[in-house]
Order: structure tokens, then sequence, then C-alpha cells
């Protein structure tokens, strides 16, 4: 028992950097192989939920959906490394990283700044703690929770980077 519990403290970190590199990839490089792939436009939204006509509004609802889903693991993923940390520093900290991700694609002239990702990756942050505390509250063994969810992110980690290995191959 001591030994899995020693393996989740190099386990947690790692995924949780893992994790946080392929957030970097999605946001900035939009899951690109090659620099030259990527739009280098730049642009700044700052009216949250307001969108040009030029671009459905179904696109627009799905990019919320999508910014709020990727950024649920880090809320689970930070929770589960720092449980001991004040939930407005977790918040802080997500919202800093989000912040600091939009404010790269304005700098580095790789993609829209928005209010409404910074909003909607927030509020993915926000459900990922929420829903680690209810994961929490119901089974009440922090252990076994951060235990089941080391092995289903390491799954789907080695799946993603497995399907991106196969993509980068064919493309």
């Amino acid at each position: 028992m001591e030994k899995n519990r020693k393996h989740l403290k190099i386990i947690i970190p790692m995924l949780f950097i893992i994790y946080l590199v392929i957030l970097v990839w999605v946001i900035l490089f939009k899951l690109q192989f090659s620099l030259g792939d990527i739009d280098h436009t730049r642009s700044i939204n700052l009216i949250p939920f307001h969108y040009s006509t030029a671009v459905g509004e179904q696109f627009h609802m799905k990019e919320v959906g999508d910014n709020i889903l990727i950024f649920i693991p880090f809320g689970i993923l930070l929770s589960m490394l720092v449980s001991r940390m004040k939930l407005r520093n977790k918040f802080l900290l997500i919202f800093c990283t989000s912040l600091v991700l939009e404010t790269m694609q304005f700098v580095l002239s790789i993609g829209g700044t928005d209010i409404t990702d910074l909003i909607t990756n927030s509020l993915g942050g926000v459900i990922g703690m929420s829903l680690y505390a209810l994961l929490l509250k119901v089974v009440k063994d922090k252990h076994k929770i951060d235990t089941v969810i080391s092995v289903v992110a390491g799954i789907v980690t080695v799946l993603f980077l497995g399907l991106m290995a196969v993509l980068l191959l064919f493309n």
C-alpha cells in the first residue's frame, strides 16, 4: 500500500506535466505537427460570447464545449496534485494558465485571443475541481480515487499519443 502511494507521488505530477504539454499543443499549435501549418492570425475579442456572423453559431458553441472539456482534466489533476491548496488559489492557477495561453496566441500571432475562451477554460477547470471534490465526498478514499483516475488518465494519454503518432506517420 505504501509503495503504491509512492508511485502515485511520481505518476500524478508526470500526468499533469504531460497534460500541460498536450494542452499547449492543442491551444497554441492546434494539433499541428509543423509550425508552417499554423494560421498566422492575430485577433482579439473582449466581448464575452460575441461572435461575428462570418462563422456559424454552431461552430462557436462547439468551441465553447471543447474549451470546457479540455480544461476539466486540469481541475482534476490539479486537485489531485495539490489537494491542500485553497480553492481560490487553484482557481487562480487555472485562470492564469488560460490567460497566459490566450496571451501567447496573440503575441505569437497564432490564433484568436478571446475572453470567451478565458471564461470557458476557467469554467472547465472549476468543473474538474468540483468533480474531484464530489468523488472525494462519495468515495471518501483519496488514495483509491487518485489511483483510479491515474490509471484512466494514463490509458487515455497513451491512446492519445498513439493516435497522434499514427497521424504523424501518415501526415
